[in-house]
C-alpha cells in the first residue's frame, strides 16, 4: 500500500497530493469498464498517479520545479481530454472535478 503522499506547498497555497491520488483511485474504481473513461482519461490519470509517487522523493528545488511543470502539462492534457467526454457521470463526478480543481493550483505556483 502507498504511504501518504506529501502536499506541495508554496507561500500562498497547498496542493493536497494525497487527496488527488485518492480521487484518481476512486475514479478508476467508479469508472472501471467504462469505455469512454478508459479511452480518453485512464492513461493520463495513470501518468499523474506516477508523478504523485515521485513527490515524496523530491529533495532539491530544481526537482520541484520540474515536477510542477510536468503536473501542469498533464493538467492541460486532462482538460483537453475532458472536452471529448459525453458521459455525464464522468463530467459530474466529484472525484474527477476535485482532481481538476486541485491540479489547477499548479497553474498558480509558477
Amino acid at each position: 500500500m502507498q504511504s501518504e503522499i506529501n502536499p506541495i506547498k508554496s507561500d500562498s497555497m497547498e496542493i493536497d497530493c494525497q487527496r488527488i491520488y485518492d480521487s484518481i483511485i476512486a475514479c478508476q474504481r467508479e469508472f472501471d469498464g467504462n469505455p469512454e473513461f478508459e479511452e480518453c482519461l485512464s492513461e493520463t490519470l495513470d501518468e499523474i498517479e506516477t508523478l504523485l509517487y515521485a513527490v515524496n522523493d523530491i529533495n532539491l528545488f530544481p526537482e520541484m520545479i520540474d515536477i510542477i511543470y510536468r503536473f501542469k502539462y498533464r493538467l492541460r492534457e486532462l482538460e483537453g481530454q475532458m472536452k471529448f467526454i459525453d458521459d455525464e457521470r464522468i463530467l459530474l463526478s466529484k472525484n474527477m472535478n476535485y482532481i481538476l480543481d486541485e491540479m489547477a493550483k499548479f497553474k498558480e505556483i509558477i
